[in-house]
């Protein structure tokens, strides 16, 4: 385990502490689920790192029938006072993904719990606009 992911470990602990539930990083990453078992957040520390990268799946996409979709998830990335920081991003088997980077120096046990909740409130916001845009556009 690099400084910075034994780093996040500390804060992690006190996270889950808060929570009451178990957390560790495994190879750099933790995931967080809701009761659905739906992903809300993985925290990635990359090996060669001092920032942590938190990310989540918002939706899957079919490629093919999502072409329309593409350019309005794009365009959420300018709104900043929506996107709070955070950006879209699709992965290699077409989930779109909401991303943070916040630089470790910034964080005590605060201001990572405040990042981290704060994260999930944003992708459960984000998640819910873009399931009412596809509703929209299905219609």
């Amino acid at each position: 385990m690099t400084s910075s992911q034994q780093r996040v470990e500390k804060l992690l602990q006190h996270f889950s502490a808060g929570c009451k539930t178990p957390l560790n990083l495994k190879e750099g990453v933790c995931a967080l689920y809701n009761e659905q078992g739906e992903e809300v957040a993985v925290l990635e520390v990359p090996e060669h790192s001092d920032s942590l990268l938190l990310h989540c799946q918002l939706v899957e996409t079919d490629p093919q029938a999502s072409i329309a979709l593409y350019p309005m998830l794009l365009q959420l990335n300018f709104e900043m006072a929506a996107m709070r920081g955070c950006w879209l991003a699709l992965d290699e088997l077409h989930k779109v993904r909401l991303c943070f980077q916040q630089p470790l120096a910034q964080l005590g046990e605060a201001e990572f719990s405040h990042v981290v909740s704060g994260f999930i409130e944003q992708a459960a916001e984000v998640r819910e606009f873009i399931v009412q845009l596809t509703t929209r556009s299905a219609a």
